[in-house]
């Protein structure tokens, strides 16, 4: 009996990551929206989801090209609009991983900002969990 519940609760952990995982990347895709930068199309914005740590955390891959290594501010907003992260930049390729606990937040805004071009991209980011219950009852 032992081994059964082991089972069915390794498969209601095993779907309920799996079905966490597949929510968050559909609904970072789906709604993954960019505000038209008001700058060249040279400079470019990467955000990926990859995925959830160990910890519990979002895990977020944000790349920006910056050619001219001009100042840029990133922002991570909650879905309040209060500032979770503001740091300020010069780097030429940008590429740093942020991490978020999964439990505290159901939407982000990924918004980087370079005032000296008047350059400002945006990303939304919708998160939204699924619980799933599976219980099996079987009569041996």
């Amino acid at each position: 009996m032992y081994t059964m519940k082991k089972q069915s609760i390794q498969t209601i952990a095993k779907r309920f990551f799996l079905g966490n995982l597949l929510a968050a990347t559909l609904f970072l895709s789906a709604n993954a929206a960019t505000v038209t930068p008001v700058a060249p199309a040279a400079d470019k914005v990467e955000i990926k989801y990859t995925g959830v740590d160990k910890y519990n955390q979002l895990s977020f891959n944000v790349k920006y090209s910056n050619p001219a290594g001009n100042t840029f501010n990133l922002s991570v907003l909650d879905e309040y609009g209060e500032i979770l992260f503001k740091g300020f930049y010069g780097d030429k390729q940008f590429d740093k991983t942020f991490k978020l606990p999964k439990s505290e937040v159901s939407k982000l805004t990924f918004v980087i900002e370079d005032g000296k071009n008047s350059f400002k991209q945006k990303f939304d980011v919708n998160i939204k969990t699924q619980v799933i219950e599976d219980v099996v009852v079987s009569k041996n």
